[in-house]
């Protein structure tokens, strides 16, 4: 199975925490992502770089790694435009940048793989979210004017 995969579980993915051997298996075939999830994924690693706490603050040599980690994985980027109107419908329950993930996710009837538990049954969206590592897809909460 493919995926719809989000800067969360990139990043997850980059962190190579012990014990996310499936991740790495996901994540070996090709997935997609909207365009921006470049500039994401590069902001997370600037900031894990520049971070005044040390239990989270990464070395420039660890940074330049994940980056280079990050170029050789298998992610069909997909144009943002397409999906700006359906990201804007959800403007009140994501933040743009999450609606691109869904909005894509949705157009192309693939799950969307993350690390974000906010994610987890929120309304107005008609995506399989599939959180890991142990939350299997869910179905979107119905919203009000559903009923």
């Amino acid at each position: 199975m493919t995926y719809v995969v989000d800067c969360s579980i990139i990043i997850r993915l980059l962190a190579s925490r012990p014990g996310d051997d499936l991740l790495r298996q996901r994540l070996s075939r090709t997935v997609h992502a909207p365009a921006l999830v470049d500039a994401e994924v590069s902001s997370v690693i600037r900031g894990l770089a520049i971070t005044t706490k040390p239990n989270t603050r990464i070395s420039e040599e660890r940074a330049l790694e994940m980056l280079h980690d990050y170029a050789g994985l298998r992610i069909v980027r997909h144009p943002m435009q397409p999906q700006q109107a359906r990201a804007f419908e959800m403007r009140h329950n994501f933040t743009a940048y999450d609606a691109m993930y869904i909005a894509l996710a949705e157009h192309l009837n693939l799950p969307l793989l993350t690390d974000d538990g906010k994610l987890d049954g929120t309304p107005d969206h008609h995506a399989a979210i599939c959180r890991y590592p142990d939350h299997p897809p869910t179905a979107p909460a119905r919203s009000p004017a559903d009923e």
